[in-house]
């Protein structure tokens, strides 16, 4: 009893320092957020505008621009409504521009040709969805799936994520989010919800963060998503697709080389085996078509023309089907 006694006179000052300082910084409105950052974007969570009807995109070639049209929910070319019928197996690929399709039609995507495909094939019961957001890695495909994605009640969730997680920026994602204050963040992170300690975290990063992540000459800057954080995000989205009941399957959209990709598609690779989760990383097939015809925009090299997103999504059609995630209606 005296044990307890004595602790709880330890603990209570500095739970009363702990509240004072909470009650101070909310009175001061502190930490406040940095500005003149060099920021890969504005926003660190953003969704394609809703309800597009054919909106024109620009695009450095495709005469100038391209077509895009969106659902209620900002994706991309989708009739699909959220409750799924009974009869239906559905497929969410989430990922980047390079699944949305920029440059390219509705039509022209790879997740509309595979459910395309499927369709021909005699696979009638599948519907294939649409969730790239141009820009997202990871970070922002976790917060995606929480608060769209999941509302389509997929049986198979493509993790669609590796070209944007290997870019380089002066600032990885999380710590935008952080320096930001961003509530969206904040809301996941609760130790994060404490001012007290966003004010330390915040100085120890302009230190931490400075020397390590803003480039200077020479310096390429950090990945978007480092490997340690990229690899938490895998567990994160198999976790939450489990939670759901359904199906993850992980997805290395081809580039034109892999390149700068190599490294996250290791970790890929990696967390497909520990986790148990199917693969499918089409970058050896790329590497060998690419050489023999164009397959990617000659300025924009980084996304696949028509006739790209039309081999990558037969490559994805054939793979699951022929690996039985998919098979023929039966009449």
């Amino acid at each position: 009893m005296a044990g307890a006694r004595k602790l709880l006179f330890s603990v209570f000052p500095l739970a009363l320092l702990a509240l004072t300082c909470e009650l101070a910084f909310g009175f001061l409105g502190m930490p406040e957020a940095p500005v003149g950052q060099h920021f890969e974007h504005n926003e660190i969570y953003w969704v394609a505008d809703s309800e597009l009807k054919v909106a024109p995109f620009a695009h450095r070639e495709v005469g100038g621009a391209f077509d895009v049209s969106t659902n209620a929910d900002g994706l991309r070319a989708s009739s699909h409504a959220r409750e799924k019928p009974d009869d239906v197996y559905r497929v969410l690929i989430l990922g980047c521009s390079t699944t949305f399709g920029w440059g390219v039609g509705d039509d022209e995507t790879y997740p509309a040709v595979t459910q395309r495909i499927f369709e021909e094939r005699g696979v009638k019961n599948v519907e294939v969805i649409n969730g790239g957001q141009p820009g997202y890695t990871s970070f922002q495909g976790l917060w995606f799936y929480e608060n769209v994605g999941r509302m389509y009640d997929a049986d198979l969730v493509l993790f669609g994520f590796v070209v944007q997680d290997a870019r380089r920026a002066a600032y990885s994602d999380r710590s935008q989010a952080l320096l930001q204050a961003d509530a969206r963040f904040l809301k996941q992170k609760l130790l994060y919800r404490l001012r007290s300690y966003r004010m330390l975290k915040q100085w120890i990063d302009k230190r931490r963060i400075a020397k390590k992540e803003r480039p200077e000459e020479g310096d390429q800057g950090v990945y978007r998503v480092p490997p340690e954080d990229y690899v938490a995000n895998i567990r994160a989205m198999k976790d939450m697709v489990d939670a759901d009941g359904g199906n993850l399957f992980l997805f290395g959209f081809p580039l034109e080389r892999a390149g700068y990709t190599e490294l996250h598609r290791r970790i890929l690779a990696a967390a497909a085996e520990e986790l148990e989760v199917p693969i499918l990383d089409a970058q050896e097939n790329m590497d060998v078509e690419s050489r023999e015809r164009t397959l990617f925009f000659p300025q924009d090299r980084g996304h696949a023309n028509a006739e790209g997103h039309a081999l990558i999504g037969e490559w994805l059609a054939t793979h699951l089907q022929t690996r039985g995630f998919v098979k023929a209606s039966t009449p």
